[in-house]
């Protein structure tokens, strides 16, 4: 018969509890016990199986990932964070995808529950905050990444979007622009409204009118950056330049402009944001606002495991990343 967990306690006169924390390599065991339970693991040829050791943790080493739409190259980045991390924990990774949809989130949080994940990772729209308490109820830790549910006491990856969308807008103003549109985010979101927020306020500071056709909301989609492209693109006072709240919907823009027989920059200066692996490969390159994709997952992975594994840190907390300007060939002076 395989040599089990229990067998080694007995033999090393400890209990199962004891066993198993040197097992997940915890802090809390003696040296000398530790030494004496790792000479008896050799000496047995103990070969530890997960599924045993998640039964006595009450731990699968699992975590769930939801995200809305994995056809984004922004979400993949920031998943590639998260594995890598949970990789260093010892877990793995459920990826669920809900293609923006609220009923698509709530089967997705039903699904990670049912295969009991020890805490989960996710991004939902603002009017599923129940989903929220949902899980919290079962016990389940939650770390929200890239869209944070308002009032939802739970840690938090993100970054400040006002003021990143803020910095966009003022990059436009300040080489001329005064006639600039918005292709907003979902503003079912706290990242869309956030954008469009930062938007109206550079506007506002500098004493720029805002035409309301300007504002187009879209969906983060290459199709709707593109339809509302096209939208814009026909209106009567035609806008120089535009900032639209992600790099994918940016580059759905960019084949309405060339459509139109428009250059860009210099018909139409285009910001976008987020800085995926694409807005360097267009032609011409997308000045965008850079985020930090990759770090937002590893301390979303990091924040979770460290409260799955009960750290003494604070976890109930916010963490806010910076984004960069990236100046490339999509926006110009005003001609």
């Amino acid at each position: 018969m395989p040599v089990t967990i229990k067998d080694i306690a007995k033999k090393a006169n400890v209990s199962v509890t004891t066993v198993s924390r040197v097992l997940n390599n915890k802090p809390d065991v003696s040296e000398k016990t530790k030494s004496k339970i790792l000479k008896i693991i050799n000496e047995l040829g103990y070969n530890p199986n997960g599924v045993a050791r998640g039964l006595v943790l009450n731990r699968t080493h699992t975590i769930g990932l939801i995200i809305p739409d994995i056809r984004n190259p922004f979400f993949p980045e920031v998943a590639r964070g998260i594995e890598d991390k949970a990789k260093e924990y010892g877990y793995s990774v459920i990826y669920c995808n809900t293609d923006n949809k609220k009923e698509e989130e709530k089967k997705a949080v039903e699904l990670l529950l049912n295969k009991r994940v020890d805490g989960i990772i996710l991004s939902l729209s603002m009017n599923n905050r129940d989903e929220l308490d949902r899980i919290k109820k079962q016990g389940c830790p939650i770390v929200q990444i890239d869209r944070k549910v308002p009032d939802a006491n739970y840690p938090t990856v993100t970054i400040d979007n006002l003021i990143s969308a803020y910095n966009a807008t003022k990059h436009l103003i300040n080489l001329g622009h005064k006639y600039i549109a918005h292709i907003t985010g979902n503003l079912d979101t706290k990242t869309g409204q956030d954008r469009l927020n930062g938007y109206k306020k550079a506007m506002h500071e500098r004493g720029i009118h805002i035409s309301q056709e300007w504002i187009i909301e879209g969906d983060y989609s290459k199709e709707s950056g593109y339809k509302n492209m096209k939208r814009i693109l026909n209106l009567k006072n035609r806008p120089t330049g535009i900032f639209i709240a992600n790099d994918l919907m940016a580059i759905g823009a960019y084949k309405a402009v060339f459509e139109s027989k428009l250059n860009i920059p210099e018909d139409i200066s285009i910001i976008g944001h987020d800085d995926i692996e694409l807005a360097s490969l267009v032609n011409p390159e997308l000045t965008t606002m850079a985020q930090p994709k990759y770090e937002m997952g590893k301390h979303a992975a990091r924040l979770l495991i460290q409260e799955i594994e009960g750290s003494d840190q604070d976890n109930n907390q916010n963490i806010l990343l910076n984004t960069e300007l990236v100046v490339r060939g999509s926006t110009g002076g005003v001609g």
